[in-house]
């Protein structure tokens, strides 16, 4: 692993992650009443979006010129309309309506990241000013979990409750990771190994929403210390399991850099497999089978799934087909004799990093 850039160290780990995010919600609607499922999907969910944005706030800078600017829509701004618009679409031609999530004035499902990263991007000017920003965007989003305002509304709730990750990700840096020290692997792999342990030993009746961040402490019938108390010790526990991991897999070349670098399409398009799947009965069967096997097959599925969406093709058909033909109506034209827009303005989205 020495010989590769710090880039690549972090693709490889962001390939793994977005597999993961894969993988957690190919499961998540079957885990009821399946112990092994529902006890990897609990490990899954620990950390693997806490981590996400601690990646993403690795490369984020804290000045927000008009280049950073520009960097913003279009690799945040625009991904967000434009799949907005298309999975909305999608709800409404397969099921006559709306989805829930519009109702609620929320991005649609997974989107809800692009909306905070959007918020976290923008805060972090601000925030970057300040003596203690971790602490006290930690401090926000224990008393803002008390408010019945926040919730899934325009992904307040969840911006909250991981921007103290994504900023603990900022002073970090992206060379955190660089010449990753095998030594501290004793630490690691034992914190790894009772996190997963931990996870099979939960009790059933686990209140697994309060992993999902948009929740309020009055929704979780939690709105008191006790509940600030678990809120903390959740920060913390994400915290250790999730740089155990990240720090294991730094260590070596897991060979997924280009899926890495191609997160966000595995992002976007993740969804419209998983509706397929849905939709034609495939995934109900899958997990009408024994539950190892189950197991077996929806990593396997979310394996493909990932390659495709992580493929050379499938980034340039998004280009082309989507995200292109929107630049023109979110970046300003800097010249009005050239007759095409400048190199500079494609839509370049290869990261979840703005």
């Amino acid at each position: 692993m020495s010989s590769l850039s710090r880039n690549s160290r972090i693709d490889n780990i962001k390939g793994v992650l977005i597999f993961l995010v894969v993988f957690g919600h190919l499961i998540e609607l079957h885990i009821a009443g399946a112990h092994v499922l529902h006890s990897v999907w609990l490990f899954i969910y620990s950390f693997h979006m806490p981590m996400f944005a601690l990646v993403s706030g690795m490369f984020s800078k804290a000045s927000l010129d008009e280049k950073q600017s520009n960097q913003l829509v279009k690799n945040v701004v625009i991904p967000l309309v434009v799949f907005e618009i298309f999975y909305e679409g999608l709800e409404l031609l397969l099921k006559g309506n709306l989805s829930v999530y519009s109702g609620l004035f929320a991005p649609y499902w997974m989107l809800w990241y692009l909306l905070s990263l959007l918020s976290w991007r923008l805060l972090l000017p601000m925030f970057s000013r300040l003596q203690f920003p971790v602490m006290i965007a930690l401090g926000v989003s224990l008393v803002a979990s008390y408010s019945e305002s926040t919730g899934y509304f325009l992904s307040i709730s969840r911006t909250l409750s991981f921007f103290p990750f994504f900023l603990l990700g900022w002073k970090m840096g992206p060379g955190f990771f660089d010449g990753g020290k095998k030594r501290l692997a004793f630490v690691s792999v034992p914190v790894v190994a009772i996190a997963i342990t931990a996870s099979f030993l939960l009790r059933s009746d686990f209140d697994y929403r309060w992993l999902y961040g948009s929740y309020s402490l009055n929704r979780l019938g939690m709105a008191n210390v006790t509940g600030t108390a678990y809120q903390i010790a959740q920060y913390l526990v994400s915290l250790t399991v999730g740089m155990a991991c990240l720090h294991l897999l730094s260590l070596r070349n897991w060979g997924l850099a280009q899926i890495g670098q191609r997160s966000m399409y595995v992002f976007l398009w993740h969804g419209l497999a998983l509706i397929v799947l849905q939709q034609t009965g495939m995934l109900n069967e899958i997990f009408k089978l024994d539950h190892a096997l189950a197991l077996v097959i929806a990593v396997i599925a979310s394996a493909i799934i990932v390659w495709l969406a992580s493929h050379p093709w499938c980034e340039a058909m998004t280009q082309k087909l989507l995200l292109k033909p929107m630049s023109w109506l979110f970046i300003k034209a800097q010249g009005v004799s050239m007759p095409t827009p400048p190199k500079t303005m494609d839509v370049k989205v290869s990261t979840l990093e703005p």
